[in-house]
């Protein structure tokens, strides 16, 4: 061997060194076996991993790492919540050098496999950020897609996906990792949009480990924390989703001086959701007093409008409801379109409003233009058109609760809505749990009207509440219905 191919081999060999105590560093914050759920659920690592990590710290100490504003607790360890990402400290040159020496020629692994690990990372990483299987951020309204472009957005995040599992965490460097952070907001803000909140969780999770180099604070962090909120709350996960959107409401605070409108808007939200109604309507007049002051975009007042339309209709003040959304459908219908997704969902919400509240027969002529509507524009099998579909049926029921044909008529409906909405996004999705809950009214009512019984009073009980996650009823729906077909997994 000559010279310079002795002197490339040994750089060659601290190169790949370098590489793996890169590796390490990350690795020894991030625990990529236990994943997302691990640092969700503060649960520990399994003791087979706990052991090879002790086996090589034993052989192999790495340098101290520093997290920022890890959580301080009661002296028992902690792992890092979800939007605790950590900040990893600057290692100096001394803790490089003593690494890359006990990684040497002769450490614990030969210098092919070194190198052909680092050729791997290299290629994943650029898979990932560059690669031709990097999903496109759909143009235009993700509700008002095609199926087929639906389906083919769905199979593009699902591989990207993949390759975020695959790829080993620090490999995308901090460019792709502000890159991914990016990217991964918008298309989880797509998929809640289209009512895909399952996507959007998931998707956050493959790239949690490729977040670790970049600060909390870091404004592609940020709207992943958003996001991320967003979508625990679609899933109905109320109160975990205000914990986090506290946190990062502090931190917008602390680095911007106010928190971000959206956040405070979602952290609004996720009261309602947990019925703390009161709290949320000063919340609501707050912030519109801000967005008013700030001389904010109409959009985004519409949005808060049509939020606390609910609210008061939940409130049991009906008529203040329907006239916010009266406003707010009059706005949309003259800045962005009739046949606006936008529009669609605040008429969808005046007749659902309306439902539950018992006046079955002012939402009727409503919703029936509405599902129509909805099954031009967005498609006859969308979750929005499902949506409007049953509280068209249920408007009929209240209209007519003693004529047997139109609640059985209902009925069959609703189980078969229940079937694609938990084959969709699964038996404990908000939307699935508030078909089971109508359900399980109807059979009583028609029970009731089978032996001319008193009629239950449907209208005082609203959507089931989001905290109810023991499956009771459900259960009761599934033994009590005589139409009752497995449901697909």
């Amino acid at each position: 061997m000559t010279p310079r191919e002795q002197s490339d081999t040994e750089l060659d060999a601290i190169l790949a060194a370098f590489n793996q105590a890169v590796d390490d560093l990350v690795d020894e914050a991030v625990d990529i076996g236990s994943g997302w759920e691990a640092i969700v659920n503060a649960s520990p690592a399994s003791g087979d991993t706990a052991a090879l990590r002790a086996m090589r710290d034993r052989t192999h100490p790495a340098p101290a790492l520093t997290p920022k504003a890890l959580p301080v607790g009661d002296g028992r360890p902690r792992l890092l919540r979800c939007d605790d990402i950590p900040v990893l400290a600057e290692p100096n040159a001394g803790e490089v050098a003593h690494h890359i020496g006990d990684a040497g020629i002769g450490g614990r692994t030969s210098h092919a496999t070194r190198l052909t690990r680092c050729r791997k990372a290299a290629r994943a990483a650029d898979d990932v950020v560059e690669g031709p299987g990097s999903p496109v951020i759909p143009g235009g309204d993700p509700r008002t897609m095609s199926n087929a472009d639906r389906e083919e957005t769905r199979a593009a995040i699902a591989h990207w996906r993949e390759l975020l599992s695959r790829c080993p965490a620090g490999a995308l460097g901090m460019e792709g990792s502000v890159r991914v952070a990016e990217r991964v907001a918008a298309l989880a803000e797509n998929s809640i949009t289209d009512r895909d909140e399952r996507t959007a969780f998931n998707l956050i999770q493959a790239a949690l480990p490729h977040l670790a180099s970049l600060d909390r604070c870091h404004p592609a962090v940020l709207e992943v924390r958003r996001v991320w909120a967003e979508s625990l709350s679609g899933l109905g996960e109320h109160r975990r989703a205000e914990s986090g959107l506290r946190r990062l409401s502090e931190d917008e605070q602390r680095v911007f001086g106010l928190p971000d409108p959206r956040t405070t808007l979602l952290l609004l939200w996720s009261l309602v959701g947990q019925g703390r109604l009161r709290e949320a309507e000063d919340g609501f007049g707050s912030l519109r007093g801000r967005l008013l002051s700030q001389g904010s975009e109409s959009p985004m007042l519409w949005h808060l409008q049509c939020r606390r339309a609910w609210m008061l209709g939940r409130r049991g003040r009906v008529e203040e409801s329907v006239s916010d959304y009266d406003a707010v459908i009059i706005n949309r219908i003259h800045e962005l379109d009739e046949d606006h997704a936008d529009t669609l969902d605040a008429r969808h919400s005046k007749g659902k409003i309306l439902v539950v509240s018992g006046r079955g027969e002012q939402a009727l002529t409503l919703l029936r233009g509405l599902g129509e509507d909805r099954a031009r524009v967005q498609g006859d099998r969308h979750p929005d058109t499902l949506e409007t579909r049953k509280y068209l049926g249920l408007a009929q029921a209240l209209a007519d609760p003693r004529d047997d044909r139109v609640i059985g008529r209902v009925v069959h409906d609703l189980e078969e809505f229940l079937r694609l909405q938990d084959r969709r996004n699964g038996p404990g999705h908000p939307m699935s749990r508030d078909t089971a809950a109508w359900l399980g009214r109807l059979l009583r009512l028609q029970e009731a009207n089978r032996f001319r019984e008193p009629l239950p009073v449907l209208r005082r009980i609203l959507a089931v509440d989001a905290t109810d996650t023991d499956g009771s009823v459900r259960a009761d729906v599934r033994e009590r219905s005589p139409h009752a077909r497995p449901v697909p997994r």
